[in-house]
């Protein structure tokens, strides 16, 4: 596992350079709902966005973990991956795209 305390860098995926920025933190949504960290991805060539979101870490106790998250970057090869086998073509012109990951990553 490799984590990062960095809110953006590079990491190579397939021979291909990707940049991600930490795009938010774990946050409460109310009624006992979380939100997880969430990550912005593109190709280093090109504009097109993935929005990659994970699901709140959780305590032994079950409840989520309120402090902040270092970036997995394991993981984050992981959603890069996982995007583009679910249609997201960083070459390609439009919207950012979101994902919603799971704990795996994928």
């Amino acid at each position: 596992m490799q984590l990062t305390q960095e809110k953006s860098g590079t990491i190579e995926v397939d021979g291909e350079t990707y940049v991600w920025d930490l795009r938010r933190q774990p946050r409460p949504l109310g009624n006992g709902d979380w939100e997880g960290i969430a990550l912005t991805l593109r190709h280093s060539e090109f504009k097109r966005e993935a929005i990659v979101q994970f699901p709140p870490p959780l305590r032994p106790n079950g409840r989520p973990d309120m402090e902040k998250q270092k970036v997995d970057l394991d993981k984050v090869r992981n959603a890069i991956t996982a995007s583009i086998e679910a249609g997201w073509d960083p070459a390609s012109r439009g919207k950012a795209v979101a994902f919603d990951v799971d704990a795996q990553g994928r």
